[in-house]
């Protein structure tokens, strides 16, 4: 028996997104979420020191930071780990619920 392996056809119409780098795109949800707390980092940061931090070309961070790119998993793992939170954390919309803590979720 001899097995075939099939590349997936990523051409146009197939409905399968496609990156630059492969990347998984987030929600609009959790792309407003990481542009807030982008935001927020940039309060006491520049762009170039956040960029330089997470190991992204400044631009990026911008352009995530401003809307015009939605940004990725792997980005929002990173800004995540500069933020000192977790990446539930980061993605998710919303105020942080009070009585719990940022890091590890637990009741305090």
């Amino acid at each position: 028996m001899s097995v075939v392996h099939l590349r997936p056809n990523l051409g146009k119409g197939s409905g399968a997104p496609r990156g630059r780098h492969g990347s998984v795109c987030l929600t609009r949800e959790e792309s407003a979420a990481l542009r807030a707390v982008l935001q927020n980092l940039n309060r006491t940061r520049t762009w170039a020191e956040i960029a330089r931090e997470i190991g992204v070309c400044r631009n990026t961070v911008r352009s995530v930071a401003n809307g015009r790119t939605p940004g990725s998993t792997g980005l929002a793992l990173r800004v995540a780990r500069l933020a000192g939170l977790s990446l539930e954390r980061i993605l998710s919309p919303g105020p942080l619920d009070a009585g719990k803590c940022d890091r590890c979720g637990r009741s305090g």
